[in-house]
């Protein structure tokens, strides 16, 4: 193998990581979170 085809090989597999990256990171960005509401505690104690 010569070294130019070493050469396009590496940075063609740079691209395809950096591509799978931004799709990765942008799926990341666009998903909803949501949060559980927090009960609602009494922290008092009733007198019976």
């Amino acid at each position: 193998m010569s070294l130019t085809t070493l050469l396009i090989v590496a940075v063609i597999i740079v691209i395809f990581i950096t591509i799978a990256t931004i799709i990765s990171v942008n799926r990341a960005y666009a998903f909803k979170h949501t949060i559980d509401e927090k009960p609602q505690q009494s922290y008092h104690q009733e007198d019976n």
